[in-house]
This record gives C-alpha cells, structure tokens and sequence, in this order.
C-alpha cells in the first residue's frame, strides 16, 4: 500500500517546493480504515518555519458548516425537535417579515435561502455592547436577493443563523453543543472550538497542539494563530454555525468515520450518530434548479470539480476558505481529508491551489484503484 501512495507523496512534496502552499496534512480511509496519513511542508513560515506533523490542528474554516452545524441539525431533526421544512422565523422571530417569512431550516441549510453570500458585519457589529448577537441580528434582518428555492447562492448568513436558530432552540452555545452531542461521544481531544471570551483557550491550545498559522492580518495587527481566520467569526468571539471549528485531519476522518457508519446503518450494537433516515435525507441533492448542494453538504460539480474527476458523483464534501476539505464516498467507505493553511500568510493570487487539490484527489483515488 506504500508504494502505492509513492505517486501522491510526490505530488505532495512538488506542491511545497513549487511553493503552491506551505503545508498541509493529508488522510486518505478506505474500505472504513485509514490507507495513507501524512504531513507535508510547513504549518507556519514567518516570522519564522515550523513544521507541520500529522497531528497539526488547522482552521478548518467552512468545514464548520458540514462537520457541526450539519450534523447537529440532523439530530435536532431526529429528535423531532426541528423540521426541516419549517419557517425559520418560527424559531426566530428577528428573521420575520419582509418576504421572509416562507424561508424554511431546509433552505438555509441547501445555501437556496435567497440570502447574498456575504457580508462584512464585523466592521459595524464593532460598536455594539455584543457583537455576537450583531451580527446574528444584522444576519437576520439582511434583504433577500432572490426568490428562496429557484436557486443556490453559497452563504455564510445562512449558517450564521442556522448556529443561532440551534442556540435558541437547545437553549446550549453551540461549542458546549458540539462538545455535547459530537465531540465528546467521539472522543475528540484534538476538535475545538476556540472561544475568545476565554482570555486563556487561545493559550491553551497553542500550549496544548501543533497549530497552523493562517494570515498576517492587517485588520488584527498580527499573525492569525490559534484564533479563527474569518473576521465575522472572530467578531462573534471564534463561535459561529459558519466557522470557528479547529480539529486534526485525525479528528476530522473521526467524524467522516461516524456518518459512514451511521449511513450504513450503524454498527452493531452501537449507537450512531445520527440515524441513517435522517443522514440520508442530508445527504441527498437538494433539488435546487442547477445546484450540487445537499443540506449542509456539497457534491461534486458534473466537471472541474475541487472533487477531482474519478470520485463518485454521489459523494458529498466540503470546502474552506484557509485550504482545507472533506470528500465522502458513504457507498465505498472511502474518504480524503486535506488540511492546508493556503492563505498563510496571506491569499494566494493566483491560487495555484485549486489545481492542486483536484489532482490530489484524483491521485489518491487512482492509488487506491478506484474506478469511477
């Protein structure tokens, strides 16, 4: 199986000294085991080199969405707690009104909300006494662009509501959430987020892992370490449905282990972690007119896919903005994990990282003898 995977090393090892990125881990399981796990180049490059080591904890941006606001959503849908197709301003009332009120959990969930992609509230949010609850608030009262359900626009105010819907109905901040309802049963140490009230989480962590650094931010006044790369997460103090996760590429094959699982049924006499009804409603396409997405997941476009070209068009995955993604084959038991911090120290013009990854991924899946 080494040699095997001599041909992805390579490519790992041409991507750092060609100076696409400055590092990264990568995890490859299939047939439900770990095949291939390593580190390659650099977790931090100024003001001086650290390596990066297969246990590196990364910003995993984006990876949020898919990896905790997803799945719990799915077990507050389980619990019969939510439904999916309810008016999100039945649990939040601040969303109401102004053509909003058709807007369902489903929606937001499939980026088909009508909501933009993007806004800067961090920059406003700034003057008021909770700037977490500004921009949720901001996030909430935002117009709507286009008719919800005709199409996808990808949205971080999607999921910064979706984290404060599941808030306001558990009555839990989503990181105690997360550390209760997936962190914990999985056992996961090395998956944190990391809350920046805490005048000491940000210490701990950096005491406690190998961290990598992501950008030199103008806006901060230093190196983005240990603290989340998104500024409206970090305005919300590193918590948020949208960003502020940090895990290993270890934790994350964790959770992509569990859902397969549960996909699958569950192991025997286990619990899963979500049930398999409810994981696959998830991760079956949305039906959005011209769109991949599933609810919470993405799946791979027909072409030119960050997916690469032999994975299943049935998988599903994600991606973040620092470098970092999941691919999922449920049917093969088949993952990638791709932690990377491309955006140290600073974003890549022009990203020579988005033809890296494909060609990874399609490296790995060849390895592994995979045929679409």
């Amino acid at each position: 199986m080494k040699l095997r995977f001599e041909p992805v090393r390579r490519l790992c090892q041409d991507a750092i000294a060609e100076g696409v990125v400055p590092g990264f881990v990568v995890l490859v399981a299939s047939a439900g085991r770990v095949q291939f796990h390593d580190a390659f180049g650099f977790r931090q490059v100024v003001p001086r080199q650290l390596p990066a080591f297969p246990d590196t904890v990364y910003d995993v941006a984006s990876l949020t969405k898919a990896l905790v606001t997803s799945v719990l959503t799915m077990k507050e849908v389980e619990r019969g707690a939510l439904e999916l197709d309810e008016p999100v301003g039945q649990r939040l009332p601040e969303f109401a009104g102004e053509g909003r009120d058709a807007v369902t959990v489903r929606q937001l969930l499939s980026h088909s909300a009508g909501l933009p992609a993007y806004r800067p509230y961090w920059r406003q949010a700034a003057q008021a006494a909770s700037e977490r609850w500004a921009i949720s608030l901001s996030a909430a009262r935002e117009p709507l662009e286009y008719k919800p359900g005709t199409m996808s626009i990808y949205s971080d105010l999607g999921f910064i509501l979706l984290g404060w819907l599941l808030e306001r109905s558990t009555e839990l901040r989503l990181d105690a959430l997360a550390e209760r309802d997936i962190l914990r049963p999985l056992g996961l140490a090395s998956a944190t987020f990391v809350n920046l009230s805490d005048p000491d989480a940000r210490a701990r962590l950096l005491a406690e892992r190998s961290v990598a650094a992501t950008q030199q931010s103008a806006d901060r006044g230093h190196l983005v370490l240990g603290e989340v790369d998104d500024a409206n997460a970090f305005a919300m103090g590193g918590i948020s449905g949208h960003a502020g996760l940090f895990a290993d590429a270890a934790a994350v094959s964790a959770v992509a282990s569990a859902l397969v699982a549960a996909w699958k049924g569950g192991a025997p006499g286990a619990k899963p972690l979500v049930s398999r009804d409810v994981l696959r409603e998830f991760w079956s396409p949305a039906r959005v007119p011209g769109s991949t997405w599933r609810l919470g997941w993405d799946g791979p476009a027909a072409r030119d896919s960050q997916a690469g070209a032999r994975l299943s068009r049935d998988a599903v995955g994600h991606l973040g903005f620092t470098g970092c993604s999941l691919w999922i084959d449920p049917e093969r038991e088949t993952w990638i994990v791709l932690l990377s911090n491309r955006v140290h120290p600073a974003v890549p013009d022009p990203d020579r990282f988005r033809v890296f990854r494909p060609a990874l991924h399609d490296a790995v899946l060849e390895a592994l003898g995979y045929e679409t």
